[in-house]
């Protein structure tokens, strides 16, 4: 009897944890669920770093690249230099191009310009540097392409978000410019200059009070985090939803159906996938 009752026991045990762990598989996975391979994606794709999933991130050859490939919309990441010019570049460090931990705010832009930025991605694109602000919008305005323009964290900066949005004025773009950041400070600065002008309010974690707490028109959430009832407040809140940053189409697929009005993705064109 003894042993019957812990065979129990254990088998009820056995079974929630297998229940448990489907549930929760089931929600952290959601958008790698099975897609329709002939559903369209008729969500908004925005070229995250350009089209840096066949050219080198946040480099002039794929901004170009991502409007080549029909893509309506391009993101890039903005720093700014130890001399104070506005660079494109995404990560903390240089690590990936010069092997060491230094930043872009340890460097002049004279400086940054000895750094292949290419290379590492292949041989072919061993010249490309790393692009200016202003080299990057006036490529981009002579396309009609949207921009998304984030502002990288770099501190207590009064005149950073002010900085960027001057010069997105001087190249007369600003009409079709959503500012992004995960730095809500910097979106309050642009609000600020422009109440009118739109911001996106980027999020690691998706919460439902993200709206309540973070007014803004666009949020661009974590898709790991991301879940109905978020989308839901967020639309409820009059705003729109991006997510990022799903590279098949089977996700793209599953975060179109869950209500996502757009993804930002390293493939401009998803025929690639």
């Amino acid at each position: 009897m003894k042993y019957k009752h812990f065979f129990k026991v254990g088998r009820t045990v056995a079974v929630s944890m297998v229940a448990l762990l489907c549930s929760f598989i089931l929600f952290s996975e959601f958008s790698y669920l099975p897609a329709n391979a002939d559903e369209d994606i008729v969500v908004q794709i925005v070229a995250h770093r350009g089209y840096s999933g066949q050219y080198p991130e946040n480099t002039l050859s794929a901004f170009a690249g991502a409007y080549a490939a029909g893509a309506k919309t391009v993101e890039f990441d903005v720093r700014k230099t130890k001399d104070g010019q506005l660079v494109i570049f995404h990560d903390d460090t240089l690590e990936k191009f010069t092997g060491d931990n230094s930043t872009i705010a340890d460097h002049t832009y004279e400086e940054l310009l000895q750094i292949d930025a290419g290379r590492w991605f292949g041989r072919e694109y061993s010249m490309e540097r790393i692009p200016t602000l202003d080299q990057t919008l006036d490529l981009l305005s002579t396309t009609n392409m949207r921009i998304f323009c984030e502002l990288k964290n770099i501190g207590d900066d009064p005149e950073f978000a002010s900085q960027v949005y001057q010069k997105c004025a001087e190249y007369g773009v600003l009409d079709r410019v959503i500012f992004l950041s995960f730095n809500y400070d910097y979106l309050n600065a642009i609000k600020e200059l422009d109440p009118a002008q739109p911001i996106m309010v980027l999020a690691s974690f998706g919460k439902s009070n993200l709206p309540s707490r973070y007014p803004a028109e666009y949020y661009g959430v974590n898709m790991k985090t991301l879940t109905p009832k978020t989308i839901r407040a967020i639309h409820d809140a009059g705003s729109k939803v991006y997510t990022y940053t799903p590279e098949t189409k089977g996700q793209m697929l599953s975060l179109q159906r869950l209500g996502v009005d757009g993804v930002i993705t390293d493939y401009a064109d998803i025929s690639m996938l």
